[in-house]
């Protein structure tokens, strides 16, 4: 099973067109997208409902047809608003695709600010401005050629990515950052060390001071800070990535529960079954029940026999994995003014 579930390692498209196509639809029990980061910029468009989506430090509450923009290397997730579904697309793209070589002035002055976080546009993007609207409908024109059989598709693509970044220029949305984004970027590196550190070792016993070392912060500001980006605790993070360790063994091997809650790092197996059922709504035995006949099925042949059964299809994330969110820990009700302008440095 692969470890690191926070850096992304995945391939987006492929070498000669590295543009990522991705659509998902969550309830707020799935959860809305996992906080994760990877190297490529996003562009992610909800086509209906609403959630709150969090980009570094900064949580926005997005509707259907509302658009945001994720720069390379921030950490980013969703979380659920209040009983909301959320359907969205993302398309992901390496930007050294678009540079045109070390003499190209495009590159110079607008792409590679953008890929060493020096400038860009803003993270939220609305209908209620002309610049918005007409952003948002780019990208949904570019979703819309994920399909296209025309010859031209990649060159299409290509032209409406430098299409959408000379209109956000010409309107006046590419700006520097300022030295608080620069700031945070510099304390979401060192946050990042620890959660690969993390995710590494989860195996064994880890200690806040120990965590808080890796990242070169003192505890009570480690712990701050993670819950600040993660919005939870280094240990209801690490107890959730511990069980989903463990959900992913039940599924994919023999072993006995006995062996999979140890090797998840859990040494006390009625708080292994405790945490467990407060995340999947089940035992390990009865997950497991459920998932183990799964292999060696076809898609398809799952589906038939669990009809068959009178059990409801499952869905098949095709992208970010999520956590699941049990009632208890949704988070509460804040407007604009609340919990979603979290700035750095708040508890």
């Amino acid at each position: 099973m692969d470890n690191k579930l926070l850096k992304e390692d995945r391939r987006h498209g492929t070498p000669g067109f590295p543009v990522g196509f991705y659509q998902q639809a969550r309830t707020p029990q799935e959860g809305i997208l996992d906080f994760h980061w990877h190297e490529e910029i996003e562009f992610l468009r909800v086509t209906s409902g609403r959630a709150i989506f969090q980009i570094g430090l900064s949580a926005y509450e997005v509707s259907a047809g509302e658009a945001l923009f994720i720069p390379g290397g921030l950490l980013h997730g969703g979380y659920p608003l209040d009983a909301s579904d959320c359907a969205y697309e993302a398309l992901v793209c390496d930007l050294g695709w678009l540079d045109g070589g070390p003499d190209d002035a495009i590159s110079a002055r607008y792409l590679r600010p953008l890929q060493r976080g020096r400038s860009g546009p803003p993270h939220h993007w609305t209908r209620d401005t002309p610049w918005g609207k007409s952003a948002v409908a780019r990208i949904a024109e570019l979703q819309a050629l994920e399909h296209a059989a025309e010859p031209a598709r990649e060159l299409r693509v290509k032209a409406g990515l430098l299409n959408l970044i000379a209109d956000l220029i010409d309107a006046g949305q590419w700006q520097p950052r300022s030295q608080a984004d620069e700031g945070e970027s510099h304390a979401a590196e060192r946050l990042k060390e620890a959660l690969v550190y993390m995710e590494t070792n989860f195996a064994r016993k880890l200690s806040l001071r120990e965590l808080a070392g890796v990242a070169g912060m003192s505890e009570g500001h480690f712990s701050r800070m993670f819950k600040a980006y993660m919005r939870r605790t280094p240990v209801e993070y690490l107890n959730r990535y511990r069980i989903r360790y463990a959900a992913g063994r039940l599924s994919a091997s023999d072993s006995t529960i006995s062996e999979v809650a140890l090797e998840a790092g859990f040494d006390n197996f009625s708080y292994f079954i405790k945490l467990f059922r407060g995340i999947y709504g089940c035992t390990p035995s009865a997950y497991r029940t459920a998932g183990v006949p799964d292999r060696g099925l076809s898609a398809s042949s799952r589906e038939s026999r669990d009809m068959k059964k009178g059990i409801a299809p499952r869905r098949r994330h095709s992208f970010f994995k999520a956590f699941y969110w049990p009632p208890d820990l949704l988070p509460s009700r804040g407007g604009r003014g609340g919990r979603l302008a979290r700035k750095r440095g708040d508890t």
